[in-house]
């Protein structure tokens, strides 16, 4: 897969957490991907809802066997 599909799939994940709003567990990207034609690998969601946090855009919450994301709403990008 190039950097450029990675990007965009990323871009697209951040666009409908921000539209949808809520907490985005691996599940939820997963059924929203099933239904949209992308990747609905567990692993993938996983990494991809990782990097978005890493980058500051979300906020990881609870423990690794349960965690989900929430959007980061803060200017500053800081948790």
């Amino acid at each position: 897969m190039s950097s450029g599909s990675h990007e965009d799939r990323l871009a697209e994940l951040l666009d409908t957490i921000r539209s949808r709003g809520g907490r985005w567990p691996a599940g939820r990207v997963q059924r929203m991907r099933r239904r949209s034609g992308g990747p609905v690998q567990r692993g993938t969601a996983r990494r991809d809802l990782a990097e978005l946090a890493r980058r500051g855009e979300l906020i990881a919450h609870g423990p690794e066997d349960g965690r989900f994301y929430t959007l980061n709403t803060r200017k500053d990008g800081a948790r």
